[in-house]
């Protein structure tokens, strides 16, 4: 397993979802994964301070999970099936399949690694650029995404992208 950090949720004009662009930890490679713009805020808000008086989904998961003594050791993006990402939450040595999506929300908040098995990131993965330092999207990308969900409409949340499932 390699691991890998969060690089970026952007809108692309190719697409009209956004796509969550996970890069390798010290390497060059990538890995986008188109998601739901409901998942890209749930993504980008974990970069953000909790709010205490309205916890999201994924905040009000990581408190049930904590009464009940259960850590999120990792995230693992295990495969490719049919041009959906397969991923596992290991919760106390026990794996959970789950959407990369919320996976990778749920490790941010918790601070938990991630990690991508070797060949799909050898199989998917592409080439980028930047540095060590380039793991928050800029401002103008946040904007721009923000902008893009102000316009989105229900229907939008009803399709899927071409790697993430409709839950």
């Amino acid at each position: 397993m390699i691991q890998v950090l969060f690089g970026e949720v952007r809108v692309t004009l190719l697409a009209d979802a956004p796509v969550l662009v996970l890069r390798e930890a010290g390497g060059p490679r990538r890995l986008p994964i188109w998601i739901t713009a409901a998942a890209g805020a749930a993504i980008l808000s974990a970069l953000e301070p909790e709010d205490a008086d309205h916890p999201s989904t994924h905040d009000l998961l990581l408190e049930v999970l904590a009464t009940q003594n259960v850590v999120i050791e990792a995230l693992r993006i295990v495969g490719c099936q049919d041009g959906v990402y397969v991923a596992e939450l290991d919760l106390n040595a026990t794996a959970v399949t789950c959407r990369v999506s919320d996976g990778v929300a749920l490790a941010l908040r918790s601070g938990a690694p991630m990690y991508v098995s070797a060949e799909l990131l050898a199989e998917c993965g592409v080439h980028g650029e930047g540095g060590p330092d380039d793991t928050l999207p800029e401002a103008d990308e946040v904007e721009q995404f923000r902008a893009f969900l102000a316009n989105v409409n229900a229907d939008d949340f009803d399709r899927k992208g071409p790697h993430e499932p409709t839950p």
